[in-house]
């Protein structure tokens, strides 16, 4: 039996729980708090104490991106991993420019909108929707790349739902609580009313 460490809350546990539901794998559920400093037995689990984290009969792995390239390639999923090297590689690029680039600038919405602090998280701090949307101005350019690097029709990456579309959903899930205005940007509005009407994604319990 899968073991997932992880908390309703956190976006980075939810895009496991997606591609979980996505593979309709069984697994346990452990819920880890987001406040800091984490239990010191989840630390002794994962030393970088992020959350979510994979037990899988004995092998731990941590880094939600990491665990969704385990699980596809476990379940000998190539439609989801990217068939071939070019097609790993296409969903590898976007994995990190993700990580990298286009992830960050949700966040920054996410901080004031929902009261983030490091020590609780979301909910920690008195919400500001007036600096949330004063960032949503500043994040415009990087949104705006985003946007074009989307297809008119299907997934991130065409056709075929990758592990790319499954890290991507729960930020753009939130930003339906974060009141982030994504009608100057059509292609991203389409992939995430796509991504959060998918069965598999509603199966995984979001929570804003």
């Amino acid at each position: 039996m899968l073991r997932l460490h992880d908390n309703p809350i956190s976006s980075n546990a939810l895009k496991v729980r997606f591609l979980l539901a996505e593979l309709g794998l069984e697994y346990e559920r452990v819920e880890v708090p987001l406040t800091q400093p984490r239990p010191d037995a989840y630390v002794a689990l994962n030393p970088v104490a992020g959350v979510p984290t994979l037990e899988d009969d004995g092998f731990v792995l941590a880094e939600s991106n990491t665990i969704l390239r385990y699980l596809a390639e476990r379940e000998g999923r190539d439609d989801l991993r990217g068939a071939g090297l070019e097609g790993r590689a296409r969903v590898d690029e976007l994995l990190d420019r993700w990580s990298l680039t286009f992830r960050p600038a949700f966040f920054r919405v996410e901080r004031p909108a929902l009261g983030f602090s490091f020590a609780v998280g979301f909910g920690g701090a008195p919400p500001d929707p007036e600096a949330a949307r004063q960032v949503e101005t500043e994040v415009a350019p990087v949104m705006r790349t985003l946007d074009g690097l989307l297809p008119e029709s299907g997934w991130a990456l065409g056709e075929t739902l990758t592990i790319a579309d499954c890290s991507l959903a729960p930020a753009l899930y939130r930003t339906l609580h974060t009141g982030m205005d994504l009608a100057p940007y059509p292609r991203l509005r389409r992939l995430r009313d796509a991504l959060v009407a998918r069965p598999s994604f509603v199966a995984a319990g979001p929570v804003g």
